[in-house]
């Protein structure tokens, strides 16, 4: 790029920002032709803003009433409300007939999961020239069908139909290059723009990706430092370079100094945070891995998912983020389980534990009370599940306080846990009463795991009586351990 001269990019925001200006002011004496107005509707188009797509096609019917340019923009604004008023655009006698028209039929006859083979076909076969909006529609399409092979298959086709090959190139390589199958046909394509447009540099950025994707992180870096020599400033250049870094391990330092660069000029960058993090923690710096999540949490509550991270790294004042977590989240008890689902299954229960123990003492466990039980036993903390059970219990003859259905399984959790905690009297207590009142089964599945729990019960309580035969393993669990086809020795 000559210094100076405004990008299209730049262009197209400076377009899109003033008209927006437009309607916050009410002020709709400017002028715009038609070029400028698909401009404007496809730059809002990306930057998701509904509002200015909806006062683009105003704009179009106050300033070129007989013209019908922006007809296909709306029919495909439409098939995202309505697929009725959608196909009654694309019925409409008279309307002229284009590739984008085509791929709306594609979408109103296939999506979400539908074969868009035969109407591919047709729109293949067709004679007309693909414009850049209907190549990026008709990939994007393709791709959310999850049929990147027919993208694959097509390109060919697709390039000799294509105004814009490159377009094509980069927005194919963009929707392979996740795609373990056709990442190889992605860096071809990437390699390929660059031979092609090599001072564009989201070419060169597009290569960094792919590379990073294929664990070339040397490639990645190198790729990533092309794209800013064209332009220093390059916010995704910075970034892919910065996160490639991270991953070459050996270059912690400089990664962590570009990505505070680009965390200065992009706070809410979610990539940049993660990969910060992540540059800190595999520097043992776990702390300050903490401070960047919890800082990138506290600018928005939709970042608030980022508590996961945090929990991961066993912060030492792990009630702070919680807390932080609960202004965005409250009481919404469904969130905070599937929180605690993802880090109990990614092998932190003990974090999950610590979460769920915080809501319980600020806004009360109903439904998820059980599982919270067993949070508590896998992460080996028996004490707690012994003394949350007995307050449960105690509730229960309270009236007022909450009371919960326990199941079989979480007193026979109980027994485990007083036999782990060395409450000997108690796993016995537990475990005779449970064999002297067993649950009435409901079903079939109920009886055949009742009798599995009788023999776990009898196991517990033979070794509540003798605590020497418990073996000498922290990691030893009553529940799951084999037991013996012969009596334990004693010990």
């Amino acid at each position: 790029m000559i210094d100076g001269q405004q990008s299209d990019e730049q262009y197209m925001r400076q377009l899109y920002i003033r008209f927006r200006q437009g309607i916050v002011d009410n002020d709709n004496s400017e002028f715009y032709d038609e070029d400028e107005l698909l401009d404007i509707y496809d730059y809002a188009q990306d930057e998701g803003d509904e509002m200015v797509q909806l006062y683009v096609f105003l704009a179009g019917a106050r300033l070129y009433p007989d013209s019908d340019f922006l007809d296909e923009r709306k029919a495909f604004f439409l098939s995202g409300i309505n697929d009725q008023s959608a196909q009654a655009m694309l019925e409409r006698r008279g309307r002229r007939d284009s590739a984008l028209w085509g791929v709306l039929r594609l979408v109103l006859s296939c999506y979400p999961d539908g074969n868009p083979e035969p109407e591919l076909a047709n729109l293949l076969s067709s004679g007309h020239k693909f414009s850049c909006e209907a190549v990026i529609r008709l990939i994007d399409t393709l791709h959310d069908l999850n049929r990147d092979d027919l993208i694959a298959e097509s390109l060919h086709i697709i390039e000799e139909k294509a105004e814009n090959p490159s377009l094509l190139y980069y927005e194919a390589a963009e929707a392979l290059y996740n795609n373990e199958t056709y990442v190889p046909l992605a860096r071809d394509l990437a390699e390929e723009l660059t031979r092609r447009e090599p001072f564009n540099p989201d070419n060169w950025i597009l290569l960094s990706k792919v590379e990073f994707t294929m664990d070339r992180v040397d490639e990645s870096i190198a790729a990533a430092d092309y794209a800013l020599a064209i332009d220093p400033s390059n916010i995704n250049g910075r970034l892919v370079k910065g996160i490639a870094m991270v991953a070459a391990k050996d270059m912690n330092k400089d990664a962590i100094k570009i990505l505070q660069g680009v965390l200065a000029d992009c706070p809410d960058n979610a990539f940049a945070s993660k990969a910060l993090a992540e540059a800190y923690a595999s520097g043992g710096k776990n702390e300050a891995a903490v401070e960047v999540y919890h800082n990138f949490m506290e600018r928005d509550g939709a970042n608030a998912y980022v508590i996961l991270d945090i929990m991961k790294l066993h912060p030492s004042d792990a009630e702070r983020h919680i807390s932080l977590f609960d202004k965005y989240t409250g009481d919404n008890e469904q969130r905070w389980i599937e929180v605690a689902v993802q880090l109990s299954n990614s092998g932190f229960p003990d974090a999950a534990a610590q979460l769920l123990a915080f809501f319980h003492s600020r806004h009360k466990l109903r439904e998820g009370m059980e599982y919270f039980l067993s949070l508590l036993y896998r992460a080996g903390l028996f004490d707690e599940y012994a003394k949350l059970f007995g307050k449960i219990c105690s509730d229960a003859r309270t009236p007022g306080k909450q009371q919960y259905e326990l199941s079989a399984n979480a007193y026979l959790l109980l027994c485990a846990s007083y036999l782990k905690a060395g409450y000997y009297e108690e796993a016995i207590t537990m475990s005779d009463m449970m064999l002297r009142t067993p649950p009435a089964p409901r079903d079939i599945e109920e009886s055949i795991r009742w009798k599995g729990m009788q023999v776990i019960l009898k196991f517990i309580k033979k070794l509540a009586h003798n605590p020497s035969l418990i073996p000498d393993d922290p990691k030893f669990d009553p529940i799951t351990f084999e037991i013996p086809s012969q009596p334990l020795q004693q010990q």
